[in-house]
């Protein structure tokens, strides 16, 4: 029996949601083990910086760690057939790193707490960006939660800033 245009129409209109639905599934999938990764990079970083500020020196080597650790779990998980590494996945890191560089040139930071803050609001952004163009629901909340916490702490608890991270 053949469907009617109505019909047909609908059945269309269910595998594009059903698609979109899918791939969002997958985006979440693909970047729950970064968000894993780096959320253990902050209870250590922040908790070292608090317990003993002088180990603050401590970051650049859990950025280090985390870093390699993104780029093995996105080498790993590439799908079957892919054996190139993208090049704007490097492109894109030197670009963050080198607009945060400039900004730290032009605007130094005064104090621990504004580095410690600066960082996660930046992360926030990026969550909130990610969401936004992918419709991705919660990576947009995520963001502005991370944001609000961050700023939360940095104004209602500073003598807490760091221990507040730790938990954000």
């Amino acid at each position: 029996m053949p469907l009617s245009p109505t019909e047909a129409q609908g059945a269309l209109r269910d595998l594009s949601t059903a698609e979109r639905a899918s791939a969002k599934a997958y985006g979440y999938c693909h970047a729950s083990p970064h968000l894993i990764v780096w959320g253990i990079i902050w209870i250590v970083g922040y908790g070292l910086s608090y317990a003993r500020p002088q180990w603050a020196a401590a970051w650049p080597v859990l950025a280090l760690i985390g870093a390699v650790a993104s780029f093995w779990i996105g080498w790993t998980s590439r799908p079957a057939g892919v054996r190139e590494y993208d090049w704007r996945y490097l492109g894109t890191a030197f670009a963050v790193l080198a607009y945060i560089a400039a900004l730290f040139v032009i605007m130094p930071p005064r104090n621990a707490m504004q580095i410690s803050a600066f960082f996660p609001i930046l992360v926030a952004l990026f969550y909130s960006l990610i969401g936004i163009w992918t419709r991705g629901a919660r990576m947009l909340i995520a963001g502005i939660v991370v944001a609000a916490l961050t700023l939360g702490g940095y104004f209602l608890l500073p003598q807490y800033f760091m221990l507040w991270l730790r938990s954000v």
